[in-house]
């Protein structure tokens, strides 16, 4: 798997949020959108978020 670090601020920006997990992946998945297109979340362990690669493994 591939890790990306998170924006620490994506931590700060979702503090006190109802649905606090859910906004913080969908900021995850639209950074990892913007900044590496050809990859995919699997998942997020910290501030790391595990991805592959689109079409590939």
């Amino acid at each position: 798997m591939i890790k990306v670090a998170i924006p620490f601020c994506y931590k700060w920006m979702t503090e006190g949020a109802s649905n606090r997990a859910e906004l913080f992946r969908a900021y995850v998945e639209g950074y990892l959108r913007a900044s590496e297109p050809n990859l995919y979340l699997v998942r997020i362990s910290g501030m790391t978020a595990l991805c592959k690669r689109k079409g590939g493994d």
